[in-house]
């Protein structure tokens, strides 16, 4: 697994970013965004969240919590695995040519269920980072 610095340099490099654009967008100093990407250094979570945000991509959030708290990683990643593996089965359905009525209202609720999850999980995520947020400081 490469480093959380390396993939965020790796996604912002992707998306044509500068650095101090990322830096701009994340309201931090360009020389802090430099120190995450080729120092290793990890952000506070909610730097962290901002760049997650910025760069448009969830899954730096998860390398990051995996890396700085495992054991609230741990707590999250059961949650996250059954997401994945609704989204697999939606879109599996979604990609049958022949569906019944009965099929397509069943994959109608089951997007609607996703979507409420999902807002759910993002919510709780949401709630956690200002936690950590709060027991950086102490």
């Amino acid at each position: 697994m490469e480093n959380l610095g390396a993939a965020i340099r790796k996604r912002r490099e992707k998306l044509g970013l500068k650095v101090y654009e990322l830096a701009d967008a994340v309201d931090v100093d360009p020389v802090y965004i430099t120190r995450i990407e080729k120092h290793g250094k990890l952000p506070s979570p909610l730097i962290m969240e901002k760049i997650s945000k910025a760069l448009s991509d969830e899954e730096l959030f998860k390398v990051y919590l995996k890396m700085k708290y495992p054991m609230v990683y741990d707590r999250i990643k059961p949650l996250d695995t059954f997401l994945d593996v609704e989204i697999e089965k939606i879109m599996e359905e979604m990609g049958k040519k022949d569906i019944t009525s009965e099929e397509a209202k069943k994959l109608e609720w089951r997007i609607a269920r996703f979507e409420t999850l999902t807002k759910k999980a993002k919510i709780k995520l949401q709630k956690l980072t200002k936690k950590l947020e709060e027991i950086e400081r102490i």
